[in-house]
């Protein structure tokens, strides 16, 4: 049985190498805002390439989820797996990562949840609904810098603790 998941996850982790690798690559004088955009690229495509495996794991586990009704975290992973009375290692260790606020993750999904927040002013986050104003399109400053924990050195990190751990895990799944 082929996992349709397991192209996804090693499409974006090679695209998140690619956008670092041209961050690398780009001179000093580049504009930040295309800076700014490769970052945010190669974070989103992390953010892909784990929302993928947690596919690629529920594919593995024959949870029968119909495309573009994949868990789009650990725990909701977890609660399609406890429905069939079944039980994961792999999941598990995924749930583990995720409520670890000490967790690589947990520092890539701050970031990532940074990027659709809006901002005013100084940077300082504002609620849409504490202003009175609500919209369904997230704001963003086109010339504001990026979350200062998202850097290139961050984002080779979580890439690469990302590729540990989906090696490691098809691995585990491979002996069984």
């Amino acid at each position: 049985m082929s996992n349709p998941y397991t192209g996804l996850v090693a499409s974006a982790l090679r695209k998140s190498e690619l956008i670092l690798h041209s961050l690398d690559t780009a001179d000093d004088e580049s504009p930040p805002l295309l800076r700014s955009a490769l970052l945010e690229g190669a974070l989103l495509q992390l953010w892909r390439a784990y929302r993928a495996f947690l596919a690629e794991q529920g594919y593995q586990l024959q949870l029968g989820f119909r495309p573009g009704g994949e868990p789009d975290t650990a725990v909701r992973l977890q609660e399609l797996v406890s429905a069939r009375d079944k039980y994961s290692a792999e999941v598990a260790e995924l749930l583990d990562l995720e409520e670890n606020p000490e967790s690589w993750f947990a520092a890539m999904a701050h970031c990532w949840r940074g990027l659709w927040r809006p901002t005013a002013g100084g940077g300082q986050e504002s609620s849409p609904i504490a202003s009175g104003v609500q919209s369904l399109i997230p704001l963003r400053q086109v010339d504001s810098s990026t979350p200062a924990s998202l850097s290139v050195e961050s984002l080779r990190f979580w890439q690469r603790q990302l590729g540990e751990l989906v090696a490691r895990q098809r691995a585990q799944s491979v002996e069984w």
